[in-house]
């Protein structure tokens, strides 16, 4: 009996330190480090593989090294996807979750796991069936989807599409719509002149879908001058049409990375002590007049004796503070020139980019605008610079020299 809960307890700490390596970010540990690059290499590698392939001369002289590849790749991604699913159960973190077998299958069946099933699940079963290789490149492209687990733009993008599919699934509507709406006009107006490329509607299509989505292949272009004039038409149509689902997306993924932009704003200024206790409203306010900005290591963020026109949130990254008497490091959630700000004075010490900053600003004006609407706020201010130094951050470690 001990001899099995000592065992179940390694278990667990194999388990555990397998799921810190293989989730992205969670151990931050060269290993993990190692074993996210190489994956995402074995990904591109194998891409390239599949598209090396076609060439006709490589595919002949280098056809063993390809296929050893191809089994190398599947067994590491079999393994990797199997032992995601025996650590998966490590995601359980409240003491209501479902048992370890039933959370494994609804893992399984998570956005990711599916991916990373259609990459590797048709290589297993067509090679097995002995399909035709060239049938199998296609499935096999499907390897670049697994690029989502390391891409958080790719997560992002999906993300849009399946909170705008409603708006798409309405496009797609009308731009079908639209192409059975122009091959119908075109047949009519074009099919006696042209009876072979407009002599019915189905093979009309193939010229409203190319002029509508302004290719223009030009193989089958109207003669008639009505069918000239309807072909105009069609094509600003089109200009119109076909690029609402791209400006869409564009939109949906701009709110997606603001929307992202926001939540990392509203939790830096909550968390400053400055702010502290600051009604929801007002923080949405502050966050508002915020803007983002990268500063490059060494930078100069403020010199002290210049009159003090911003002041200073920082996202990521550490900010030195330096004056006559000392030197003090402002990491992330610091914030500094808020006292010259209220003083309507200088900087009363340099801040300088100990390594590249994200940094959030607000101007002076956002600034005093804010507590002209807001004398509470304003006298919060006064009381915390009575009661601290100024411009203090989270660590006051010496800077580098």
């Amino acid at each position: 009996m001990i001899l099995e809960t000592k065992t179940d307890s390694q278990n667990t700490t194999m388990r555990r330190h397998l799921f810190e390596i293989m989730e992205v970010g969670l151990s931050g540990s060269f290993v993990g480090r190692v074993f996210d690059v190489f994956i995402i290499f074995l990904i591109l590698i194998n891409i390239a593989a599949v598209a090396l392939e076609t060439v006709g001369y490589l595919g002949r002289l280098y056809a063993k090294e390809f296929m050893i590849l191809e089994i190398f790749s599947l067994s590491v991604f079999v393994i990797e996807y199997l032992v995601r699913v025996w650590v998966s159960v490590e995601y359980r973190v409240t003491p209501d979750a479902p048992g370890k077998a039933r959370f494994r299958r609804h893992f399984i069946f998570s956005p990711l796991m599916i991916i990373d099933f259609i990459a590797i699940a048709p290589s297993l079963i067509l090679t097995s069936l002995g399909v035709d290789l060239r049938v199998l490149r296609i499935f096999r492209f499907l390897r670049l989807f697994k690029l989502m687990r390391y891409s958080p733009a790719l997560g992002s993008l999906f993300n849009v599409l399946y909170s705008e599919r409603r708006a798409l699934y309405a496009a797609f509507i009308v731009m079908i719509g639209l192409v059975v709406f122009s091959a119908t006009v075109i047949h009519a107006l074009e099919h006696v002149a042209q009876p072979e490329e407009f002599g019915n509607i189905p093979s009309a299509m193939w010229w409203a879908l190319s002029t509508l989505t302004t290719v223009g292949y030009g193989d089958v272009v109207p003669i008639t001058a009505w069918g000239k004039v309807f072909g105009g038409v069609v094509m600003i149509f089109g200009l119109g049409m076909y690029a609402l689902p791209i400006g869409i997306i564009a939109s949906g993924f701009a709110n997606e990375i603001h929307q992202r932009d926001f939540v990392i704003r509203w939790g830096l200024v909550a968390s400053v002590p400055l702010f502290s206790g600051l009604e929801a409203g007002l923080i949405q306010k502050i966050t508002g007049f915020m803007r983002s900005s990268v500063v490059e290591k060494n930078g100069l963020i403020a010199m002290r004796g210049h009159k003090a026109d911003k002041m200073f949130f920082v996202v990521s990254g550490t900010v030195c503070r330096k004056n006559e008497h000392e030197n003090i490091l402002l990491e992330k959630g610091g914030f500094f020139g808020a006292k010259s700000l209220l003083d309507m004075g200088d900087y009363s010490a340099s801040y300088v980019a100990q390594e590249r900053c994200h940094l959030f600003i607000l101007e002076a004006r956002e600034f005093h605008h804010l507590l002209d609407e807001n004398p509470a706020l304003k006298q919060k201010l006064k009381q915390f610079y009575r009661q601290h130094q100024e411009d203090f951050g989270n660590t006051e470690d010496n800077c580098e020299e």
